[in-house]
């Protein structure tokens, strides 16, 4: 097993429902032009070594090192989908980046469920740098560099957006450069196997903040803080 394949982690998702504070100001303007809308939600997922704290237009995301029962996590949680998801964010990172998955896609192992146990189709990560004090995107399924995006330093806001329909492998976009996994060995949304049987109408969902993979735990990786603006997911 590589090391991509060991990152693979099966989460139990336990959620409370989040509004973005943007979305708001922005239906209440809608509805006050009498203009019918859907209100936009997505929830929190946050485990006991996670916080998601408010700032100007997003949030920041803080992660502690993972430990072998809890792996730091603060991400929010796209609505379920048997279609397609997407999920679009400014991203910055301010302290630590050591193995942190920062964009995922996840099937609902449960068949025709839209929470529960999941499993990840693929997550857009960041780690260190070879020779280097900054980090660089990669896949983490199967560790595949994305290869001509660019290298991420403390401080810089990189645009990063997501976008996968069933039976896709998910596409990553960071400031404009395409990073995909090249050889998706099954790793397409809501295409998940039960008994050498597949599954058809899966469900499938976007995930973005800060989780540590399991190689944040494996090489002491430590806590990372990380903010996201302009999101939409």
């Amino acid at each position: 097993m590589n090391t991509g394949q060991q990152e693979w982690d099966v989460m139990k998702i336990t959620t409370q429902k989040f509004v973005s504070p943007r979305r708001c100001a922005l239906a209440a303007a809608i509805a006050a032009m009498g203009i019918a809308t859907v209100a936009y939600a997505y929830t929190t997922d946050v485990d006991a070594r996670g916080q998601i704290q408010n700032i100007s237009g997003g949030h920041r995301f803080i992660i502690q090192q993972r430990t072998d029962t809890t792996p730091g996590r603060a991400e929010l949680r796209g609505t379920s989908s048997t279609t397609g998801v997407s999920a679009t964010g400014r991203f910055k990172l301010v302290s630590g980046g050591k193995w942190v998955s920062l964009m995922q896609v996840l099937n609902v192992v449960a068949a025709g469920q839209t929470s529960g146990p999941s499993e990840p189709v693929t997550q857009l990560a960041i780690r260190p740098k070879s020779g280097t004090s900054n980090f660089e995107f990669y896949i983490v399924q199967g560790g595949q560099l994305c290869s001509g995006a660019p290298t991420v330093t403390v401080g810089t806001y990189y645009t990063i957006s997501m976008s996968v329909s069933t039976g896709q492998s998910p596409s990553y976009y960071i400031n404009g450069v395409k990073c995909q996994k090249s050889n998706p060995d099954g790793d397409r949304a809501g295409t998940v196997y039960d008994g050498g049987q597949l599954k058809t109408g899966r469900h499938f969902y976007a995930k973005m903040g800060a989780y540590n993979t399991t190689s944040n735990l494996t090489n002491s990786g430590g806590g990372s803080t990380v903010e996201w603006t302009e999101i939409n997911i």
